[in-house]
């Protein structure tokens, strides 16, 4: 059976398959542009790269968090962005280019694209031996809204986000309205939220408010795991803009913490060690009773 299944495997997993260590890093050598990006200390940031096929090339995401990429599995909010907003807006770039190729013509256009903004698309790669364009107008890793409108449905809050600026108001769908409705929100110009430490599954904000404010977050919603604490004590999350996170943020200082700690995965932890101790005990017991079996038998 081995030598059966070793001959028939070997035509489907074979040398020619593996790649040296050596050779699999010289697919992602960097690139002067990639050197220039990570000069920047910013604790999280998107990167687009436009020398790239966008959604079918994995190489910028070696280095970078990008708006791109590669995956067979996304989230169908993050398609439809994708679709109605991040193509569109991609050709608008593209569009620019054409007409004019020059740096002043790409930042002319950016203020308009609000998805690569509300993403933080912070760099915008045209040429990956050149310094890539640094999207000054992109929102940065969160900020506050002057005010808000209430949709009914996914459609409308699409429909809606085409309509607004989202640097001053936020779309939310009426699902979340028993969280804000009700609340009337003074903007503090003077108000300031500042990510202070990013982790895939942890990230930490500062922000200072004399009012309550109405804050966005450039970080997908996903309610399935995230929970969000402010000064270690829960608060409520909610969506906006179609695929964002979105708080009410007290007033005064404090620090806003989102952890992912999704309950079923530490469901199944405990499931799965009460059932090996279960059967670590069964095996010892019936390891004794045969000992204990045994010499009485002897005796």
């Amino acid at each position: 059976i081995l030598a059966d299944m070793w001959t028939v495997d070997k035509r489907y997993l074979n040398a020619d398959h593996f790649v040296t260590q050596r050779e699999f890093n010289s697919q992602y050598k960097l690139r002067p542009a990639d050197n220039a990006i990570l000069t920047d200390k910013d604790p999280n940031y998107r990167v687009l790269d436009l020398s790239v096929d966008v959604f079918n090339d994995s190489h910028t995401s070696y280095f970078h968090k990008t708006i791109g990429g590669y995956s067979a599995a996304k989230l169908q909010r993050y398609q439809d962005m994708i679709d109605y907003f991040i193509i569109p807006e991609i050709q608008n770039l593209g569009n620019a280019l054409k007409q004019s190729p020059t740096l002043s013509s790409i930042e002319g256009s950016l203020p308009q694209q609000k998805a690569l903004n509300m993403l933080n698309a912070k760099y915008i790669i045209i040429d990956p031996n050149s310094a890539p364009i640094n999207n000054r107008f992109a929102y940065g890793n969160a900020w506050f809204v002057k005010d808000y409108e209430l949709v009914d449905t996914p459609d409308d809050e699409i429909i809606t986000l085409k309509q607004i600026d989202p640097k001053e108001s936020a779309v939310i769908n009426k699902e979340f309205q028993s969280i804000i409705q009700d609340k009337g929100f003074n903007f503090d110009e003077n108000a300031s939220i500042q990510l202070t430490s990013y982790a895939p599954n942890k990230l930490e904000y500062k922000t200072s408010a004399t009012d309550e404010q109405l804050a966005v977050f450039s970080e997908v919603y996903y309610p399935k795991g995230w929970n969000v604490y402010v000064d270690g004590q829960p608060s409520e999350l909610f969506r906006a803009d179609y695929i964002l996170r979105a708080m009410i943020v007290p007033a005064g200082e404090h620090v806003i913490t989102f952890e992912y700690k999704p309950q079923s995965y530490f469901m199944g932890a405990k499931i799965s060690a009460i059932s090996s101790s279960i059967l670590l005990l069964a095996l010892l017991g019936c390891i004794v009773f045969y000992i204990i079996r045994y010499y009485k038998k002897k005796n």
